[in-house]
């Protein structure tokens, strides 16, 4: 993902450097800011119920943590290109999205997942996403250059 005098090892789809925990944990805060804006949008004060707001985020944290990497969000490919990385985090998140739904309608987690939440689930996630991910890519691109 980053370049570097040595080759990073890759596993499967995924290279191995701190950076891709790092970018991990930023995606979750991502996520969790996506959901916590939901939650804001429906009269819930997110920094007032902080353990609502994890409790309704960590479906989605999960499941992004799972899909992404399966998918290539994390591999050198997602960043080759304003393109590619659309087309990866996009189908990551759309999926993500759904399995976060079947996470959250469990009996583990509050809240149920119908249809229609899960399809402003998905589009309304990619507009918090998508845009921060095109900015790691720029910045990726920008740093190669160099």
């Amino acid at each position: 993902m980053f370049e570097s005098r040595s080759r990073p090892e890759s596993v499967g789809r995924v290279v191995r450097e701190p950076s891709v925990l790092a970018l991990l944990v930023a995606d979750a805060l991502v996520v969790t800011a996506f959901i916590g804006y939901g939650l804001y949008t429906h009269a819930i004060e997110p920094w007032a119920f902080p353990a609502h707001t994890l409790r309704t985020a960590t479906p989605f944290v999960i499941a992004w943590a799972l899909v992404a990497p399966l998918v290539g969000a994390y591999g050198d490919r997602a960043f080759a290109s304003a393109r590619r990385t659309v087309a990866v985090v996009g189908l990551a998140w759309i999926a993500a999205s759904v399995v976060g739904g079947a996470i959250r309608a469990s009996s583990l987690f509050p809240g149920g997942a119908p249809p229609e939440f899960l399809l402003v689930n998905a589009v309304f996630g990619l507009g918090f996403v998508l845009p921060w991910r095109l900015a790691v890519t720029v910045g990726l691109r920008r740093r190669r250059r160099r």
